[in-house]
């Protein structure tokens, strides 16, 4: 990822924070929910447990990302295409994901197994990014 990018989530992100997360629903407009967010070398990470998510995304894999500092208006906005997945490295770096926002007792709590019918772990590459009054 841009280290522009990088830099500014964060800025105004800690990985125990939510995010507001919008696919493209089956009628063409926006399918919007708050979701925790991690950041990899791979992208920016999420962990999906609606159905109507992983669906959207299956249809199309673009997405797109708002991040915002409370009380003001400093954010940015990430475009991108999203992969689901579920293969080992995905649950190592799922794993880390938690860990990273939660600690490691609550990891050992949610332990799960990712998969199409539970959890998933997206990843969205950002192609265009806007960052807006971070310094």
């Amino acid at each position: 990822m841009d280290e522009k990018l990088i830099d500014a989530i964060k800025k105004i992100h800690k990985p125990d924070e939510w995010v507001h997360f919008s696919s493209i629903g089956p009628d063409g407009g926006p399918h919007v929910t708050p979701l925790m967010m991690g950041m990899h070398e791979e992208g920016l990470l999420f962990s999906f447990t609606g159905k109507q998510k992983k669906r959207n995304l299956e249809r199309d894999p673009r997405a797109c990302v708002s991040i915002c500092k409370p009380v003001v208006m400093s954010h940015v906005i990430v475009w991108g295409e999203v992969d689901i997945r579920h293969d080992d490295e995905a649950q190592e770096i799922w794993n880390g994901m938690i860990t990273e926002a939660f600690g490691e007792e609550r990891l050992n709590q949610i332990q799960r197994k990712l998969s199409l019918e539970q959890t998933s772990l997206g990843v969205l590459k950002p192609d265009r990014y806007r960052i807006y009054d971070i310094d």
